[in-house]
């Protein structure tokens, strides 16, 4: 009769249940490495220039994120897009159902640079006026720093400021340019220019003498007449008389290389198509009188003394006249009163040629 050994069924049973625990276990065991792998392996590489501009409302993730082992899901910490700096911000990355918060370090930069606001693009001033060129600078602002500090002295370091320079000198008549520059904390910097116009002082114009019968003892005499139109021809007169400048005075003389007084005058009136009377005395007639106050250029200027015109000029505005004087100076310009006030002549009448 055979009998059934009990004990060696068990130790076979055993022996199978460890080779399947120790399978569970390998397996598990596997797959726990499996997972830790795939999470070492989520990571996000970043650009090279992970770059946000101050105060972005919207930026591109794609734009800071030049590799990704995985799939950004989110964002779980931003950036402060109002603070410059270095920031870190926080990014959750799946990989086969397996989420990683992974630290992506961001720059928040400012590169924008001041904006200068002027009030007028051209300002004009008279010579020897006083200007404060500040007064033409409306603001000067960064979205960053705010207002800017204006200083006079600078040196390579210096931020956060506006100054201005300007060439030539602003006591010479012309235009200037001046050039309002602003720096801000990060060294961006801006220009803006505007211009000014330095017109020349004008001449005083002192009242000469003009004498009339009423007060010469009797003589020359005519009547002035006010509002009258200035002589066309003024602008063409005056050029010619300048060009004449430095002429030698011969007596009798009426161009084209020397003159006396009423020949000068003679002689530039036909350089524009136009006749008046040769002496002195008779320029005293030609034309239409005129008070001093209201002579134009190209206004003859009739001197004498005693009741009696012995001089011509030619008036050319701003209170000076050219005229052929004497043989020792020849022709010249001089001011008005100054040869009223320093001459034996005094201003008898002023004729325009209409």
């Amino acid at each position: 009769m055979n009998s059934i050994d009990g004990s060696s069924k068990s130790k076979k049973i055993i022996r199978g249940t460890g080779l399947v625990v120790l399978s569970a276990g390998i397996i598990l065991g596997g797959y726990a490495y499996h997972k830790k792998a795939v999470y070492d392996s989520i990571k996000v590489v970043s650009n090279d220039t992970a770059i946000v501009e101050y105060g972005s409302a919207n930026y591109e993730l794609k734009d800071l994120v030049k590799e990704v082992d995985g799939k950004i899901v989110s964002v779980k910490k931003d950036v402060n897009t109002n603070v410059v700096g270095k920031q870190e911000m926080v990014l959750e990355v799946k990989k086969e159902n397996m989420v990683k918060e992974v630290p992506l370090t961001v720059s928040v930069v400012d590169t924008v640079a001041p904006e200068i606001s002027i009030k007028e693009e051209k300002i004009t001033i008279t010579q020897g006026d006083e200007y404060d060129i500040n007064e033409n600078v409306e603001s000067v602002n960064d979205k960053v720093d705010g207002a800017l500090e204006y200083l006079t002295n600078t040196y390579d370091g210096s931020t956060n400021y506006y100054n201005y320079s300007f060439d030539g000198d602003l006591e010479e008549v012309g235009e200037h340019q001046v050039t309002v520059k602003a720096k801000d904390k990060y060294g961006n910097e801006t220009t803006k220019t505007f211009t000014i116009e330095v017109e020349p002082k004008p001449v005083p114009v002192v009242q000469a003498r003009q004498n009339t019968a009423s007060n010469n003892g009797g003589g020359y005499s005519q009547p002035t007449y006010s509002g009258l139109a200035a002589n066309a021809a003024g602008g063409d007169l005056v050029s010619i008389a300048y060009s004449l400048v430095g002429s030698p005075y011969v007596s009798g003389a009426a161009g084209p290389y020397a003159f006396d007084c009423s020949g000068f005058v003679h002689y530039v009136y036909s350089q524009v198509g136009i006749y008046v009377s040769r002496g002195s005395g008779s320029q005293a007639y030609d034309g239409v009188g005129v008070s001093y106050a209201e002579a134009q250029p190209g206004d003859i200027l009739n001197w004498g003394h005693n009741g009696m015109v012995t001089h011509s000029a030619l008036y050319v505005g701003g209170g000076m006249m050219i005229h052929a004087t004497n043989p020792s100076q020849g022709v010249i310009v001089s001011s008005v009163a100054g040869w009223d006030a320093g001459s034996y002549d005094s201003l008898m009448g002023v004729r325009r040629i209409q």
